[in-house]
C-alpha cells in the first residue's frame, strides 16, 4: 500500500471512531515510521475533534433556539389562559411545549459536553449526526 492510501485509511478509521493506538499499529505495520504516524494521528485526531466541536455548537444552538420559543410559546399560552379558549389550549398545549422544552435541554446539555470533551465521543461522526 502506498502512503496516501494508508492515510486515507486512517483518517476513515479515526473518522469512525477507531482507537488511536490501534490505528498507530495498522500504519506501522504497513511500512510507515512511528514518529510520522504519532504526527498523522494526531493531526486526524484534531480533524475529528473538531468536527465534533461542530457538531456540539450545532446542537448548542438548535438547543437554546428550542428552549427559547418554548419559554415565549410556554409565557404566551398562560398569559392568555384567562379567556375561554385560553384554558382549553393551556391545557393540551403544556404538556406538549414542556416534552419540546425537554428535547431542546437535551439537546443543548449534548451540545456543550461535545463543545467541551470531543474525545468523550466514541461513536463515529456519521452516528453522531443523526
Amino acid at each position: 500500500m502506498n502512503r496516501d492510501e494508508l492515510i486515507v485509511e486512517a483518517r476513515a478509521k479515526i473518522i469512525w471512531g477507531e482507537e488511536p493506538l490501534s490505528v498507530r499499529a495498522y500504519l506501522t505495520s504497513n511500512g510507515m515510521s512511528a514518529a510520522d504516524a504519532d504526527a498523522k494521528i494526531a493531526e486526524l485526531t484534531h480533524e475529528r475533534n473538531a468536527e465534533i466541536r461542530g457538531l456540539g455548537i450545532r446542537n448548542i444552538l438548535i438547543g437554546a433556539v428550542i428552549l427559547v420559543v418554548g419559554g415565549l410559546l410556554l409565557y404566551w399560552t398562560h398569559a392568555t389562559a384567562n379567556t375561554p379558549m385560553g384554558r382549553v389550549r393551556t391545557g393540551k398545549g403544556t404538556v406538549g411545549l414542556v416534552i419540546v422544552m425537554l428535547f431542546g435541554l437535551w439537546k443543548l446539555v449534548n451540545g456543550i459536553i461535545s463543545l467541551v470533551r470531543p474525545k468523550s465521543e466514541h461513536r463515529s461522526i456519521p452516528d453522531i449526526t443523526e
